[in-house]
């Protein structure tokens, strides 16, 4: 019984002295980035500060204002003292998982890797491993907090906005701003950052690569953005237009044959009637593939859901690299 007690005390203590060590490389982690971790947090209050002024400013001048449409003062005030900075915000909430992977890729592996000062850790009883953990963990939880609030608040204030007015703003156009797509860029970034801080072991090049990269692994994404819920299917006997208005996405049109089944739409030149050009493809009517306004929150979730799981995929990728070459 009393060795059973002493070598649950030990095991114990060897947790307990295990957590202690990541917890001090945690915060070894955050007195490095110090700097970085200040300033991001700076931004991040002037931004939300920012988009909750832009709110106040918004429902406060369209409720005392018609705004009609591009040819009214109302709208032209409205979009260039709102819409605009709103709209440099949600650029910004775009580009920030390059920004996410630079920094990781470069400051945060690269520079240790490339610098050899890792090896300091390393001989402070700490693993490679919990080394490599302590500094993603810090970043990862930082991003899910900042960049949740962030969006939120964007969406917050993008709402406020008559949309119906503002093509820019229609929300298949803002789907890297809206919702949860930002965060699960972001910590997408993160992945792709530590992985390419690992395998190129400098800073600089490491960053270069991860703005590069990005971008490809983001490709296909955007290119399926439209197919990851299955589109409403209008049919008519009159050609429908490319443009109904800021709640629906229309993402494709063409013709029905006589069996039911659909054709691309043909291009059946200049001048030519749609009932005539029906009538060349032998086709009895006209079909439209749209996302209406009630699909925006399936699409954005679908989308992070993709976009958390290539992320994860990153990650584990970067795992493998660090207990292959750091065992």
């Amino acid at each position: 019984m009393t060795m059973t007690i002493e070598a649950t005390t030990a095991e114990e203590g060897t947790f307990l002295q295990s957590a202690g060590r990541t917890r001090g490389a945690a915060w070894l982690v955050l007195r490095q980035h110090r700097v970085a971790a200040w300033s991001a947090l700076g931004l991040l209050a002037v931004l939300v500060g920012a988009l909750v002024w832009l709110r106040s400013g918004i429902t406060g001048y369209t409720g005392g204002h018609e705004v009609t449409g591009p040819g009214n003062d109302a709208f032209r005030h409205l979009n260039d003292t709102y819409g605009d900075p709103l709209h440099y915000i949600g650029r910004f909430l775009e580009y920030l998982p390059l920004l996410v992977g630079a920094f990781v890729a470069g400051p945060v592996i690269g520079r240790e890797l490339e610098s050899g000062t890792y090896r300091v850790a390393w001989t402070q009883s700490l693993s490679p491993m919990r080394w490599f953990a302590a500094k993603l963990a810090l970043p990862a939880a930082a991003l899910l907090a900042g960049v949740s609030v962030l969006s939120a608040t964007y969406a917050w204030t993008w709402r406020s906005l008559p949309l119906e007015h503002l093509p820019g703003q229609w929300w298949w156009r803002n789907t890297d701003m809206l919702g949860p797509v930002p965060v699960a860029h972001a910590l997408l970034g993160l992945a792709v950052g530590a992985l390419a801080g690992l395998l190129v072991r400098r800073a600089l090049p490491a960053l270069g690569v991860t703005i590069l990269a990005l971008p490809v692994l983001l490709l296909p994404v955007q290119w399926l953005r439209d197919r990851m819920v299955a589109p409403a299917t209008e049919l008519s006997r009159d050609m429908p237009g490319l443009i109904r208005g800021n709640s629906d996405w229309i993402v494709g049109r063409g013709m029905v044959d006589a069996s039911g089944g659909h054709l691309p739409e043909p291009d059946c030149g200049i001048g030519v009637r749609p009932e005539d050009c029906l009538a060349q493809h032998h086709a009895v009517g006209w079909y439209l593939e749209y996302h209406p306004g009630s699909h925006m929150q399936p699409l954005l979730w679908a989308e992070a859901g993709v976009c958390t799981a290539l992320a994860l995929l990153v990650a584990g990728a970067a795992v493998w690299v660090m207990r292959r070459t750091h065992p």
